[in-house]
């Protein structure tokens, strides 16, 4: 599936939530709503190549730049505040049961959005996970500690030179988020899209890389026993990199249209 042109129809406006401006882009259609939510450090530019399959196809899609990106105003992360900023997307823009697309921090954010709203019709997350400190597979108690304490040491040396408090308030918030039992707790069906045609570990030093690959293997066990588990939570990889919207958008646009109209998935 090829990206159209953008459509003539695209609007901007802003959404007042809790004293911030939130940008949103409205990429008009007439059919079932659907809201794209962009991951950490992006902007809800990210979606220019899958919200014109969408539209094309008779959904009607929103794009939100999430508090402190894009063209939004500036505001801590917290997932009580990112889902009142939803809430106040879906509201002002009078959204009916809006399906949630999010891709990494989006795609977290849709998986606790559906824990609480059991009138959703779908929940995507494209290749989302929180920080890479556990669960672990394939090492023994010691080495399952000290690869803990690799990942930990890594995060902190790297938001140290980072030095900004946003983005260490953000880490905080996805080290509280228990992912899995956010995925056990979804009350709507639920996607989970893994990348799977990238290897990031070439880009890490290696006893870093080494402490990820076992993350990798821990995560992906706790997840296949977490779809085991849930009725509604079902799984998808994608030879992809981790931008898979922009990788795959045709791949990407085709899972939620296979949800929500019945068409054919890739």
């Amino acid at each position: 599936m090829n990206a159209p042109s953008l459509p003539s129809s695209r609007s901007d406006r802003l959404v007042r939530s809790a004293g911030i401006d939130l940008a949103v882009r409205d990429y008009g259609g007439d059919g079932a709503d659907v809201l794209l939510l962009h991951g950490g450090g992006r902007s809800s530019e990210d979606w220019r190549l899958v919200a014109p399959l969408l539209t094309e196809a008779g959904l009607r899609v929103v794009a939100v730049d999430l508090r402190g990106y894009g063209r939004s105003g500036p505001g801590l992360w917290s997932w009580p505040a990112a889902v009142d900023d939803v809430a106040a997307v879906v509201s002002q823009l009078e959204l009916d049961r809006p399906a949630l697309v999010g891709h990494s921090l989006g795609g977290l954010l849709a998986a606790v959005w559906a824990t609480h709203h059991e009138e959703c019709p779908l929940a995507v997350n494209l290749d989302g996970h929180t920080n890479p400190t556990g669960p672990f597979a394939g090492l023994d108690e010691q080495e399952e500690r000290a690869a803990r304490s690799t990942m930990q040491g890594f995060l902190d040396t790297s938001l140290a030179e980072a030095g900004d408090p946003a983005l260490s308030r953000l880490v905080a918030e996805l080290g509280a988020l228990d992912l899995f039992a956010a995925y056990r707790a979804t009350r709507c069906p639920l996607v989970v899209v893994s990348s799977s045609g990238a290897d990031i570990q070439e880009l890490l030093p290696p006893e870093v890389a080494r402490a990820f690959g076992a993350y990798l293997r821990g995560f992906a066990r706790e997840l296949a026993e977490a779809a085991a588990a849930t009725p509604l939570l079902s799984l998808i990889d994608l030879p992809s990199g981790h931008d898979l919207h922009l990788e795959a958008p045709g791949e990407v646009a085709d899972i939620v249209l296979a949800r929500l109209t019945g068409g054919t998935e890739r």
